[in-house]
């Protein structure tokens, strides 16, 4: 007898039901350091879903939920049954191949492939920080530059061939109100665009204890001159991601936001000016987090970790397809889809070898959970989640998410949100709120390793180099973290580390 564990479907939104929505009303200065739940939950359910309270050593800011009003109003979500066309994406994949899996473990490049008892990791001494918690990074495509992202609102841009060597420091010289820096994504000509939090210098709340917030805009950096060329105008708060993506052959930039909005907005080719902008039609989300664009598709379908769900978007169209519900009680925070390495041995073990299916991807999500225990205590343990998106086989069909495998240790403690995790295609690495990385084997679900060189608090973002035996990882203690094996000498004698003054 088989005691093979089944697929889990998650359970969709129809795209032409009625839902309740709350009409909405709010100070546009709230903070969020104290509130974690959905805006748009109906009253009834208020009750059941405690907030969950940000514990006082984060730094980040975040909005609060505004005060919901009694009154509801019957939406209906448009038609999306005929959003899939066969013979359309087929074309899109075809001409427009992906780009995304060129770097993983097995590729023939030393990005780090394995990460265990026998192939440790090790902090590389280098000096790279920031005067306050350091939200995000991004590297640039050629590998060579590592952008970091500050709560105090600086951009500092580090030489990773080069003894991580202070290259820029990038602040907008011209803003007059306060600015707080939570992520940014570097143009292939370049240019860094950097979105994040704006507030009022001379208004203060004394209800939420800090500064209005305003409009926030993605600004546009040239890095060379180190000032602002553009302004893109269009989110009215915190943005959370921004990424660069090709449609068709045209540049755009995609954004999320604490608003709930996502925005693609269509740049020109050198990527400094905006042709166009447009928000995705989508009335339900409260708080969009990530994205990630769909493998073989030419980049016309996107998820994104919405609230506490995943949500399927169409890019070219700009319209929400599919929900995919309730994957963590708190918030879904970050998804991404991965080239999984060892799927063959998977579907082996499974018995699920099913060469008929026409296409799927493998995506991992990391979520928190509501603390219905008592202040930071859940009683639904933290996890990140292995899934498989199922493409459709016919015209007008809708795409299926099946939850493959849960990762998760009693040790392994993250109920924190905006918090990112990565994948080398081997191994899924998961920060926690006590400065560790939990290193997860994808395949046997194991904890092979526990790195820890921060401080005992939240780790905001981690990535692997693609074609270096490099990993970085960014906290709340204001620092940058590099890794490599223990073993491995030569990446501190070509980076030269550790052999100059702090910049």
């Amino acid at each position: 007898m088989s005691n093979k564990k089944e697929p889990v479907s998650y359970n969709e939104v129809d795209s032409d039901i009625e839902i309740d929505v709350l009409a909405i009303s709010g100070s546009p200065g709230r903070d969020i350091d104290d509130v974690l739940t959905d805006d748009l939950l109906a009253s009834s359910e208020e009750d059941k879903k405690k907030k969950t309270k940000r514990q006082p050593k984060k730094t980040l800011t975040k909005r609060k939920a505004p005060v919901k009003r009694t009154t509801q109003t019957k939406l209906k979500l448009p038609q999306t049954v005929d959003s899939w066309n066969t013979k359309l994406v087929k074309e899109l994949a075809e001409k427009y191949p992906d780009t995304y899996w060129k770097f993983h473990a097995d590729a023939e490049y030393d990005m780090i492939d394995m990460i265990n008892e026998t192939h440790s990791l090790k902090s590389i001494p280098c000096n790279m920080s920031d005067q306050s918690a350091i939200s995000s990074m991004t590297l640039s495509d050629d590998g060579m530059l590592l952008a970091t992202f500050s709560s105090i609102g600086s951009v500092k841009v580090w030489n990773v061939g080069d003894n991580f060597e202070l290259l820029r420091k990038i602040r907008d010289k011209e803003e007059t109100q306060i600015d707080e820096f939570y992520c940014g994504a570097f143009t292939p000509n370049g240019l860094l665009a950097v979105g994040g939090k704006r507030k009022n210098r001379h208004h203060w709340s004394t209800e939420d204890n800090d500064n209005f917030i305003l409009p926030c805009d993605i600004k546009i950096f040239d890095m060379v001159e180190a000032k602002v060329i553009n302004r893109l105008v269009g989110h009215t708060e915190e943005v959370l991601t921004i990424k660069t993506v090709q449609f068709k052959g045209e540049n755009y930039l995609i954004s999320t936001s604490q608003d709930g909005s996502i925005i693609k907005w269509h740049m020109s080719q050198d990527w400094s000016s905006l042709l166009d902008k447009q928000k995705m039609e989508d009335i339900i989300t409260c708080m969009a987090f990530t994205v990630s664009f769909l493998p073989n598709t030419g980049n016309k379908y996107f998820l994104a970790a919405t609230d506490e769900h995943l949500r399927l978007y169409d890019f070219e169209n700009a319209k929400l397809l599919q929900t995919f519900k309730d994957l963590y009680s708190s918030y879904c925070d970050c998804g991404k889809f991965v080239k999984w390495l060892d799927e063959s041995q998977y579907l082996n073990q499974s018995g699920s070898m099913d060469t008929d299916q026409t296409g799927y991807a493998w995506f991992i999500s990391r979520g928190t959970e509501l603390c219905d225990v008592s202040d930071g205590v859940s009683s639904k343990p933290n996890t990140c989640t292995l899934h498989k998106l199922i493409y459709p086989t016919k015209d007008g069909e809708q795409f299926k998410l099946e939850e493959i495998k849960r990762y998760k240790n009693e040790q392994y403690h993250s109920n924190s949100w905006s918090v990112k995790i990565a994948s080398n295609g081997r191994y899924l690495l998961a920060p926690t709120i006590y400065g560790q990385i939990f290193v997860f084997n994808m395949l046997s679900g194991e904890v092979t390793a526990i790195i820890k060189e921060h401080q005992d608090i939240e780790i905001r973002d981690v990535i692997f180099h693609p074609y270096k035996p490099l990993l970085f990882s960014c906290s709340d203690d204001g620092y940058v973290k590099a890794y490599t094996y223990k073993n491995n000498s030569e990446v501190e004698q070509d980076l030269d580390v550790g052999m100059t003054d702090a910049p």
